[in-house]
């Protein structure tokens, strides 16, 4: 990724001027949050479980957005440094939210006090400066997601899955103050269907990682965060634990 905030793309993400917020119907919320999990049942691989829904909440004004952490619908993810602040405070609540966009560098002082879980750790220089803002200023080890490019787009974020097999199970042992939960990945626009294909990749490659670490790390590296609100189906059937559902949780889609 490059260094500075001007040259880094944010891939498959509206800008706020481009997107239009969307007026919280708790009601309706909890009646689509409601229908979703029981539609998830139908798509469950045997002996799997529900996965945790993350609201996507960049939808919704900051007011709605605290509206559905007082109800007790988190955690919320964001994906952009500047609309995580203007919803959230440092050390109050954190485990509320998910940051789920790429974090440059020069944010971490302003993002990581403010969640309980990092789902976009896609490189190595990335995972040493989070680990040491951690180490020096934080009171709990932070969770964290590995972001996989699987599709190979140049546009996404994440280590490739041959540079992942090779860094990853260094990090156990060289960024401690990180507690490594699994994999993420964004796959490429276009039907449902074809996504299947870096879900699984995504699935055995975690399969294979759990088998390059230690027992106790390994039992620890279950997440695949996977799957948003067009192709939350074919994830769940490829195994996610993590679904990452914006839109359909908010209107009517079709």
């Amino acid at each position: 990724m490059n260094g500075s905030a001007s040259s880094e793309p944010l891939p498959e993400e509206e800008t706020p001027l481009q997107r239009q917020t969307i007026s919280l119907d708790l009601a309706a919320f909890e009646e689509r949050l409601h229908n979703l999990r029981n539609r998830i049942e139908n798509h469950l691989p045997d002996g799997g479980s529900q996965p945790q829904i993350v609201a996507v909440s960049k939808y919704l004004s900051p007011a709605d957005a605290q509206v559905l952490r007082d109800s007790g619908h988190t955690p919320l993810g964001e994906n952009r440094a500047q609309e995580l602040l203007a919803r959230s405070d440092p050390g109050i609540g954190r485990d509320d939210w998910h940051f789920i966009g790429h974090l440059q560098r020069n944010k971490i002082h302003q993002v990581i006090p403010r969640i309980g879980m990092l789902h976009s750790l896609d490189s190595t220089t990335l995972a040493r400066s989070v680990n040491r803002w951690v180490d020096e200023n934080d009171t709990r080890p932070l969770p964290c997601l590995i972001q996989v490019n699987i599709s190979g787009e140049g546009r996404k974020g994440g280590l490739d899955p041959s540079q992942a097999l090779l860094e990853v199970p260094r990090w156990f042992e060289e960024f401690p103050s990180l507690v490594l939960k699994g994999l993420m990945t964004m796959p490429p626009r276009g039907p449902a269907e074809k996504c299947r294909g870096i879900f699984r990749m995504l699935r055995e490659l975690r399969d294979r990682l759990q088998d390059g670490i230690g027992a106790v790390e390994a039992l620890g590296f279950q997440q695949l965060s996977m799957g948003m609100s067009s192709d939350w189906q074919i994830a769940v059937e490829e195994g996610a634990t993590i679904l990452r559902i914006g839109r359909m949780l908010y209107q009517e889609v079709d």
